[in-house]
């Protein structure tokens, strides 16, 4: 029930790594797709390692900077044959002050280094980054009225910024409203087992809800 002013920007992207076929007994006359897309997923992380190391900072998150992500990887059918495909999922989030295309064209730099190798011996390497989904960060400043009336509603004192995304930031770009977020609840207990809100978040809810209504009804 904190009043938030800002979050980053999110980028999901899929990377399918193509290779060559082969019996694993005669893997080296094959390309390991798998093993591209393990060469792909250390690129990440150093892409990562240099964000920390020159990116922009924001104390106000809990993590100050831009991360990259690998969220899920696949490929292979079976122990005995080199895989000619594989995938992986992985995310970009950004600071407001970040520049999220810029990240992203290093990452799709790396990639392309990395085919350009193994096209020496298997010119059927390749691969191919698509964007899966994304939506805008937000960065609501600290003074602006919302802060102040939804502060008054709620009866905070400061603001925060939150770790995960919302659609405030599509509000805030598309619509060209002045957004805040606030509700009950906190992500330290989501997207877990037994996820749950506290009855006491939820009764500092309805009286934010209440106090919203009334103000609205009197013409604010």
């Amino acid at each position: 029930m904190a009043v938030a002013t800002g979050h980053k920007g999110k980028t999901a992207l899929r990377a399918v790594c193509r290779g060559r076929e082969a019996h694993s007994a005669l893997a080296p006359t094959g390309l390991n797709a798998i093993h591209l897309a393990s060469d792909l997923v250390q690129a990440i992380r150093a892409e990562q390692d240099h964000i920390i190391a020159t990116g922009p900072r924001d104390g106000d998150y809990d993590v100050s900077y831009s991360t990259v992500h690998v969220g899920t990887i696949s490929g292979g059918v079976a122990l005995n044959i080199v895989p000619n495909r594989a995938e992986l999922d992985f995310e970009s989030r950004t600071l407001a002050e970040d520049d999220a295309d810029a990240i992203h064209a290093r990452i799709r730099a790396a990639a392309d280094r990395i085919v350009a190798i193994a096209r020496e011996t298997a010119p059927e390497a390749a691969i191919e980054i698509a964007t899966r989904f994304d939506y805008p960060g937000l960065a609501t400043p600290p003074d602006a009225a919302i802060v102040d009336f939804v502060k008054s509603l709620t009866g905070a004192n400061g603001t925060i910024k939150v770790a995960f995304g919302t659609e405030g930031g599509l509000f805030a770009e598309r619509l060209g409203l002045p957004v805040v977020v606030c509700g009950p609840g906190s992500m330290t207990q989501g997207h877990k087992p037994d996820e749950y809100v506290t009855r006491e978040q939820m009764a500092r809810c309805d009286a934010m809800m209440s106090a919203l209504l009334e103000r609205l009804l009197a013409g604010i």
